[in-house]
């Protein structure tokens, strides 16, 4: 036998691989122009599979992705000061079709702009503005969610650019100084748009594609406020040393300047300050020890905006090691259930508060939640098999499902526990626009009637595929109504405002055991 030299074989082998006939080429340009307006520089980036590709446009707006295998690829387009933009379909390549010509025009985003002023007309520098959409919590409580951030120049002056269409409220404080000292820094009474101090009053600001708002404040000078506090064992009461942190909410707390050692000993063991914190929302953090001997606890604050504080804020810190939480699920069928895909979650009522890791549960439906603190929690289970739902729940002796898990160090012997109901529904759905086509990525919520309406449990969501369709699994019997949107904020179908706006939009459907209709609803637009 003859025998090749190996460095012949491995370069004949990455012949063979290279030979990849796919290919997606086509242009950027900017929208709404009649000479064609290339814009170069722009990503683009496919994905399909693992495969992920990034490519550029060249000086005509123009570019090229080769070597491609046969399969389904989903392409966005960003550029500088446009819109982000993805394909409407998925493209698809195989031997029949190895090349796709696409065609991407962007419209510029739109802007936000203004003078922040102080009450005598002159400028602040070194302000932190704020542009917020609305959001909702895991409990359909209406809320705010950061979009982007600008300081103000020397001028008073500040640009947010780049921003997605629709409704914004803004927002400025004073950003806690990276020296921690607020006493050099420009402290003003935090203000919403147009002027006002809570999130209630605050009014929307439209921003449409390719226009400039101006959104311009005047603010009033603040007062600092001091902290003092008392760190302590959660479960003796006893007084004990250890490090605080305060940072703002969505902030790494190991990076904040705005530390205070609590004291080990003597008359003041336990006692720590913080000086000079501008008013806002802070999470407090305590930690003692390390790694298994680790103590912790993480609290919000909310240090009101007032002209000069009277009183430091006062809190006493309970620290308690991260522990956990056995628990098991039942299923109501007494057929044999494999378990083990169903995930358990304990969500935290404040979004800016850790969670513990969610678990797979065992074959026969135990499972261990490690590194839960004290605090408010939500119980989500997912991926349940066949069309199993989430019944009933008791964490000890209370109902988990009627209210929040509130989990306090003293509770670390109570089981948490799980009743799976076996006649669950299944329901097809899709969803037709306006001009009655199949419409992929709409999101589906069916929704319970009556009194369960409150109950986040009772509640089945899913997002269409590329053919319009999706798949509603494991639904409790009972009356529900089906919507469907062409885009939808996380949670905001819990909210009961926000639903009552789009009742007449919804589909009545009945699922009892046996009883699985198919229903195609109409999109609700943006």
């Amino acid at each position: 036998m003859n025998w090749l030299p190996a460095g012949v074989v491995v370069t004949l082998v990455l012949l063979q691989l290279s030979t990849l006939p796919g290919a997606i080429s086509g242009s950027v340009i900017k929208a709404g122009t009649a000479l064609r307006q290339p814009l170069p520089n722009s990503r683009l980036e496919l994905k399909g599979g693992a495969l992920t590709v990034i490519a550029r446009t060249d000086a005509n707006g123009r570019f090229v992705i080769s070597n491609l295998a046969p399969g389904e690829y989903r392409l966005t387009v960003t550029s500088d000061g446009f819109i982000r933009q993805e394909y409407s379909k998925k493209i698809v390549i195989n031997r029949e079709q190895p090349t796709a010509n696409i065609g991407f025009e962007l419209e510029p985003a739109p802007t936000a702009a203004g003078w922040i002023l102080n009450v005598y007309g002159e400028p602040i520098a070194n302000l932190l503005v704020e542009a917020l959409r609305r959001s909702y919590d895991v409990r359909g409580n209406p809320g705010f969610a950061r979009a982007a951030t600008a300081l103000t120049d020397d001028r008073g002056q500040y640009r947010i650019f780049w921003l997605d269409p629709g409704e914004y409220f803004f927002y400025v404080s004073s950003p806690l100084p990276d020296d921690g000292n607020a006493a050099t820094a420009n402290i003003v009474l935090p203000t919403y748009f147009p002027g006002v101090s809570t999130a209630e009053d605050a009014q929307p600001v439209r921003m449409n594609i390719g226009r400039e708002e101006r959104v311009d404040f005047k603010l009033q000078r603040a007062g600092l406020w001091a902290i003092k506090g008392q760190t302590a064992n959660g479960f003796t009461g006893r007084s004990m040393a250890a490090t605080i942190t305060l940072a703002p909410p969505a902030k790494d707390p190991s990076l904040s300047r705005y530390r205070a050692q609590s004291a080990p000993t003597g008359p003041s063991a336990g006692e720590f300050s913080l000086l000079g914190i501008p008013p806002g929302s802070y999470i407090l953090t305590a930690k003692s020890g390390s790694g298994a001997q680790e103590f912790t606890v993480v609290e919000r604050i909310e240090l009101r905006p007032v002209l000069n504080p009277s009183q430091p804020y006062s809190i006493q810190m309970m620290l308690s090691p991260p522990l956990s939480i056995s628990g098991r699920m039942f299923v109501e069928s007494r057929e044999a259930t494999d378990l083990r895909q169903a995930s358990v979650s304990l969500v935290s009522v404040d979004s800016d508060l850790p969670s513990p890791k969610s678990v797979l549960a065992r074959p026969d439906g135990q499972f261990v939640l490690n590194g839960v603190v004290r605090g408010s929690y939500v119980l989500d289970i997912k991926n349940l098999p066949g069309d199993l739902y989430l019944k009933a729940a008791r964490f000890g002796d209370g109902d988990a499902l009627a209210k929040p898990i509130t989990w306090e160090s003293r509770d670390q012997t109570k089981p948490l526990q799980i009743l799976l109901g076996s006649d669950g529904g299944h329901l097809p759905v899709a969803a037709y626009d306006g001009k009655g086509e199949l419409h992929h990525d709409a999101h589906f919520v069916l929704a319970p009637d009556g009194v369960r309406r409150s109950q986040r449990e009772q509640y089945r969501i899913a997002t269409s595929g590329e053919d319009g369709l999706a798949f509603l699994r494991g639904i409790p019997p009972g009356s529900y109504k089906l919507f469907a949107w062409e885009e939808l904020e996380p949670n905001a179908y819990l909210n009961s405002d926000y639903m009552r706006l789009f009742e007449g939009f919804g589909l009545p459907v009945n699922i009892a055991a046996g009883n699985n209709p198919r229903l195609s609803a109409r999109l609700i637009p943006r």
